[in-house]
Parts: C-alpha cells; structure tokens; sequence
C-alpha cells in the first residue's frame, strides 16, 4: 500500500468513526478551526508510522508533500497542541478499533511493560526534569537502571493493543497489571513473573473474574516445568514489537 492509498484509507476510517462518536450538534458562533478533529487524528496516527524519525519529522513532510490532503494545514505548534488537547478521543478511537480486530479464538491477551529512558543517567540527578513524574526503575533483562518512564501493554495474540498506559519507572508491576486488567476487559491473560504474585491472581480472579496466569519464580514451589516456561516466554515475545 503506498501512502497516498494509505492516507486516504486512514481519514475515512478516522472521519468515520468521529461522525458515529460525536453525533452532529450545534454549532457555537466561533471561527471554525482550520483543521477538523479528524484531521488531527489522522496526522497524529500518521506520526506514528516508523517511516517518520519523530512528530516534527512527520510534520516537515506533511508542509512540503500533504498540502494537497491538508490545504489548511497549521504550524507544527498548533498542530501538536491540537493532538493534545485530543488525547483522550485518540485513546477512545484506539479502543473501538480494537475491538472491531479480535478472532473468536483469542483465549488469552499479554501483559508486559517495558522502561523507556527519559534523560541519560547521568543529568537525572538535576531537580525539575519531567514534573518529577519520572524514577529510576532496573531493567532486569539488561542489568541496569534507567531514569524514565514503564510503558504497560496488553496485547492480542495477533498483536493487537487493548490497553496500553505509562507508569513511573519503579512502580510494581501488580498495579500495572490491575490498570491493565481492568482497561482491557478480557478474562484471561499470560504475564511474566513480574506479575506473579497468589494474593494478586486471586483478587483479578475475584473482582474482575480474570485469570492472570503470571510465570512463578523458577525457586516457588508451585514453578511451572521449564518446556512451560519456554512456550509462555516465546508467547510473551509478541509484545516486543508492539
């Protein structure tokens, strides 16, 4: 699919979706803005596409190629200050999409979380950086401690993202995974031994009739056989590219 198909494809299903969630309702006697909401949207998914190296990237791209697509294209500012202000429809339109992609045959989605670095180590001891909103988390994979933030997702065997959100980087990955349960909805779910935890696995069953089968410390007595461990680490790779 080349990018003008692409495009194209994307605005009607953006376009489409925003006519169904939003019903038409007065207007207010104001100045229309020069971008519609769906036109936000569409440029802030397009941003997202790994062709681009950032927004602005995207954005550059957009002012000397899309003009065509964006006659009323604003300045990179607005444009981001717009994608902003419409975050929670972005996540809403994520949600729906979805939900219209699972197979019948999905027994279980993943759970997993990932840090992401907001600032090398070495300037994270300077006060102010990120509203204080970022912490130093270890990476276990790679022995080391990061200065950011922990991305949570839970992901379909296909690959499809049904909840997603952002912690500090030292949160416990139980109350990730409560975030996670509760947003995605589904009933079952693999975890890696993050998650493990029997008071946990039973309040998700509990409260949110969900089963979160969470590997066990390989030293617990109620570890799984290692040829288990190994499917549920290689069902777990998915989220990697996620």
């Amino acid at each position: 699919m080349n990018l003008d198909t692409m495009l194209v494809s994307l605005y009607m299903l953006v376009d489409y979706w925003w006519e169904r969630a939003h019903p038409p309702s007065p207007r207010k006697p104001e100045r229309p803005p020069s971008l519609s909401d769906a036109e936000v949207l569409t440029l802030a998914i397009l941003s997202q596409w790994p062709r681009w190296r950032s927004e602005r990237d995207l954005f550059r791209f957009a002012d000397a190629h899309l003009r065509p697509y964006f006659p009323n294209l604003v300045t990179y500012g607005q444009c981001n200050r717009r994608v902003r202000a419409l975050e929670s429809e972005l996540k809403a339109f994520q949600r729906d999409l979805a939900e219209t992609l699972p197979e019948d045959s999905e027994v279980y989605h993943v759970l997993d979380t990932t840090l992401i670095p907001a600032i090398v180590r070495v300037r994270a001891c300077r006060k102010g950086l990120f509203a204080r909103q970022a912490t130093f988390g270890r990476c276990v994979s790679k022995t080391e401690w990061v200065y950011g933030f922990k991305v949570a997702l839970s992901v379909s065997p296909a690959g499809v993202i049904f909840a997603f959100g952002l912690a500090e980087a030292n949160s416990d990955e139980r109350k990730v995974g409560e975030f996670l349960v509760t947003s995605d909805g589904h009933d079952s779910f693999l975890a890696d031994k993050g998650f493990s935890s029997m008071e946990w696995e039973r309040h998700w069953i509990q409260e949110h009739e969900a089963l979160v089968a969470a590997t066990p410390q390989e030293r617990a007595r109620r570890a799984w056989p290692e040829e288990t461990r190994r499917w549920a680490a290689g069902k777990r790779q998915l989220i990697e590219g996620s």
